[in-house]
């Protein structure tokens, strides 16, 4: 089963671009820890688009069970990275859906393998799901404050022939 985590940063862009459900092409189910939840609330305001996401089926709900390490983690990272990251450990996630630097380290350092917005974007637009990833992009920045280095997304452009799945991130697969 290819099980992911996912951040709220993934999370708030694939929703926002209404790409969310796609991400069944890649994996079995993608885990919302409920820090990521309740960040995602906060910003993106889309709670109606997102409890459609979990009766898809594809999204599910989950919560930490080790707060000792949460708590250690919450020193370095947001709630729903530090969240994210203890859920992969705890539900045996291979991939981990994130963008921010540190929680991308940490995250190598777990043995997980990592896709960032852009990479998905990426891989969906080769794929023929999406369109115009530069387009989408400027839609992010513009419309959610995203913010990504243009190299970033020219470096997710030339690795998206790789398939999900199949291709170990170091840093900067984003």
């Amino acid at each position: 089963m290819r099980i992911a985590i996912i951040d709220s940063s993934c999370l708030i862009c694939l929703v926002h671009l209404n790409l969310a459900s796609e991400l069944a092409l890649y994996f079995d189910v993608v885990y919302v820890p409920r820090s990521v939840r309740i960040e995602f609330n906060r910003k993106h305001r889309s709670r109606y688009r997102l409890n459609k996401l979990f009766e898809a089926g594809l999204f599910q709900r989950c919560m930490c069970k080790d707060e000792t390490n949460f708590q250690l983690l919450t020193a370095e990272l947001d709630a729903g990275e530090a969240e994210a990251l203890i859920q992969a450990q705890e539900r045996g996630a291979e991939f981990f859906l994130v963008d921010e630097r540190k929680a991308r380290e940490i995250g190598v350092r777990q043995g997980l393998t990592l896709y960032g917005t852009v990479r998905l974007l990426a891989r969906l637009c080769l794929e023929g799901y999406a369109e115009d990833i530069w387009g989408l992009v400027r839609k992010l920045r513009t419309e959610c404050d995203f913010r990504v280095g243009d190299e970033i997304v020219r470096k997710a452009i030339a690795s998206a022939e790789t398939p999900i799945g199949r291709f170990s991130d170091t840093l900067y697969n984003r």
